[in-house]
């Protein structure tokens, strides 16, 4: 399933703007702490491919990256923190264009996981529940259209079935920095 995103980048303009007098974005919490592998229970595996950047607040599901575990995942610009190129063994990607990252991630199942993108002129929060042992694949990109898709895989194969995204929002207005 196809989850539209907010077209607009003015939303994001103004703290953008005003965090750029203080100092580097990158300096910024967020922006500067990778995703965290979760350190026991069940877990799935998700591989994440983005033309921009894809952060994950796990055992959420709305953003707030002070939450443990909270972080980057890929993030196709230089100067960030991000998990790009980590692999599970998962079964190989059907098509990669060299304007997208990717990682294959773990992350806790049977718990909302919390995801915020953007991407060129792109901008959207969204959630899922992992189920136990499955395999997903997030793509997060605006080749064509901004759009997120989330495919649960069969196990070693290539071919997955489309997922739901539920909508996402900021825990409080403060929890993406």
């Amino acid at each position: 399933m196809e989850h539209r995103v907010n077209k607009s980048p003015f939303f994001c303009l103004p703290l953008l703007a005003a965090l750029s007098g203080c100092g580097a974005i990158t300096d910024v919490r967020s922006f500067s702490t990778p995703y965290s592998t979760p350190p026991g229970g069940e877990t799935a595996r998700l591989r994440v491919m983005s033309d921009g950047m894809v952060r994950g607040v796990p055992k959420s599901d709305c953003v707030n990256f002070r939450l443990p575990g909270a972080g980057v995942m890929v993030a196709k610009r230089d100067g960030f923190a991000n998990r790009n190129g980590e692999t599970l063994g998962m079964a190989p990607v059907e098509r990669y264009s060299d304007a997208t990252v990717m990682t294959e991630l773990l992350v806790p199942a049977g718990q909302p996981i919390a995801f915020h993108y953007i991407g060129n002129r792109c901008y959207n929060m969204f959630s899922f529940v992992p189920q136990p042992g499955m395999d997903y694949e997030l793509d997060a990109a605006s080749r064509y259209k901004c759009g997120v898709t989330l495919k649960r895989m069969a196990f070693g194969k290539i071919e997955g079935t489309s997922e739901p995204l539920g909508e996402s929002k900021l825990c409080k207005w403060g929890d993406n920095l």
